[in-house]
């Protein structure tokens, strides 16, 4: 229990640097991207970073993945920087889709919703 404490604070600790780390960036493409979540592996060798994608498309995720790949070590250097860490974790950048998921679905649960208010008004 207190190893997933642990990881959660870890990850919420590293969300909070790497959007420090992007927002210091010169590039427009990546200090404008909303982190999401970070899901660290547990000996804080691998993090995925999740970043909000509902508003970009394929060909703009293609070039952010350009921009991330040439910043990447940039980044690294904040979080050693920023933290007491002997190494940075190696950073893949995910694009989160659950917020586009999560609309699509409330969306057709307000469809149903609407035909059930009119089946129950006919009867």
């Amino acid at each position: 229990m207190q190893n997933k404490i642990l990881q959660e604070r870890r990850e919420a600790f590293l969300q909070e640097i790497v959007n420090e780390a992007l927002g210091s960036l010169g590039d427009s493409l990546l200090n404008t991207l909303e982190v999401t979540k970070v899901q660290c592996s547990k000996g804080k060798h691998d993090a995925k970073v999740f970043i909000e994608s509902s508003s970009i498309d394929k060909a703009m995720q293609n070039k952010i993945l350009q921009a991330f790949k040439k910043a990447r070590p940039i980044i690294q250097e904040y979080i050693l920087s920023a933290t007491s860490w002997h190494t940075a974790p190696k950073i893949t950048l995910v694009f989160d889709e659950s917020l586009q998921i999560q609309n699509n679905l409330d969306k057709i649960f307000a469809q149903i919703n609407a035909k059930s208010s009119n089946n129950e008004n006919k009867e």
